[in-house]
């Protein structure tokens, strides 16, 4: 666990349990369910006292189970919404909540930032606004 120490405070900044989440997900993107994804996932399932994966899962299934994984895993530290813009399945399933305070209008805009003009005033016209910015 990474800590960042302002006052008396210690904030984590990377857990070694996302980590290893994050590898899973890297090697199944990469070379599908093999055995370094499945030992990651086992890993933080095996802390936590859980249940193994069941072996034989398709690639898609294993997406499915190490996305399940971060959600359950990372609860209340902040990844989720940066987990959701990263598979671009945010605009799906944040529009969707129906039973919060809050109503979403997630759009397609909000996957990327918009560039500050000041960077792009640097770089002589290499650079070029996001699309949904300009």
């Amino acid at each position: 666990m990474l800590l960042y120490h302002y006052r008396e405070q210690d904030w984590v900044v990377l857990r070694y349990a996302d980590v290893l989440l994050m590898l899973a997900e890297a090697e199944n993107e990469i070379n599908g369910p093999t055995d370094i994804a499945y030992q990651a996932v086992n890993d933080v399932r095996d802390r936590g006292k859980a249940s193994l994966l069941p072996t034989g899962l398709t690639k898609d299934q294993m997406r499915e189970r190490i996305r399940h994984e971060r959600r359950i895993e990372l609860a209340f530290e902040g990844q989720r919404y940066f987990d959701l813009k990263r598979w671009k399945i945010a605009k799906q399933v944040l529009n969707a909540v129906t039973d919060g305070l809050i109503t979403y209008k997630f759009e397609d805009r909000h996957y990327l930032w918009p560039l500050p003009q000041t960077e792009i005033d640097k770089a002589k016209g290499i650079l070029e606004q996001n699309p949904d910015y300009k």
